[in-house]
């Protein structure tokens, strides 16, 4: 990856100063920026397809739509090879205060509310293939208990909305009078309560805090059950957070 190829594209009438690899690199991509005489941008180059939950050209409408409602990045560009969009400014968190729950739950209301005509995740299928990978007496555990839960979990159709799938600290941006998301790859239809869940599982959220974000997302909606719904997704997150670790260190 190089100026040349960039400029060959044709995507920029500004002039092309820069293209530097990022230090942190994701698990499915190498990441760039790019500077040109008028803006930054990231370019990310596919490296693999393989833990990506829809195809690249989802991802890039999924964007497209984010960023119309003031919540991802313009996308630019996508081919079969990368995906170049603005970057943008901000900060990642690892704690939350309170108004901070607030404008990242607003966001992800937002897109929650998408219009989108794709099957659901199939969660089952992902514990289902770690089992044929991971044999150690811990995944196995770790397997059987998160089957269990999803069984117990009836499919209300309702609770079924566009989810982000990956709300960790590095994809999340807060700005001075906003925040935007970025990292889109691994979006598809999913029970809402599985976001709400990484949020509390990734920003580490004590009961209190939670139980605030419950309020926040639901309003005059709000239930007992939620939480309970919450837990439930908590520990689905969590497992599939330690079995995709233990897979790739297997790798």
């Amino acid at each position: 990856m190089n100026l040349e190829f960039i400029h060959s594209l044709n995507l920029f009438d500004e002039e092309l100063l820069g293209l530097e690899k990022l230090e942190n690199q994701g698990f499915n991509n190498i990441n760039y920026l790019l500077k040109t005489s008028k803006k930054s941008y990231i370019v990310r180059v596919f490296k693999s397809n393989d833990s990506v939950n829809m195809s690249r050209k989802f991802e890039y409408e999924i964007q497209k739509k984010a960023y119309k409602k003031n919540i991802a990045s313009k996308p630019i560009f996508l081919n079969d090879d990368l995906i170049i969009y603005e970057y943008v400014k901000g900060t990642h968190k690892t704690k939350l205060r309170n108004k901070d729950i607030k404008k990242l739950i607003s966001k992800v209301k937002k897109y929650h509310k998408f219009k989108i005509k794709e099957n659901p995740y199939n969660l089952k299928s992902d514990f289902l293939n770690y089992a044929k990978i991971l044999k150690d007496d811990k995944s196995k555990i770790i397997i059987k208990e998160s089957l269990k839960i999803l069984n117990k979990i009836r499919k209300n159709k309702k609770d079924f909305v566009l989810t982000h799938h990956d709300l960790n600290p590095k994809n999340i941006l807060f700005q001075k009078n906003n925040i935007k998301i970025i990292d889109w790859e691994y979006a598809g239809i999913n029970n809402r309560f599985f976001d709400l869940a990484s949020i509390c599982i990734e920003f580490k959220l004590k009961k209190k805090k939670e139980q605030l974000l419950l309020e926040y997302y639901f309003k005059k909606n709000y239930k007992y059950s939620n939480q309970k719904k919450l837990n439930n997704f908590k520990n689905i997150y969590s497992n599939l957070c330690y079995l995709w670790f233990e897979k790739v260190n297997k790798l």
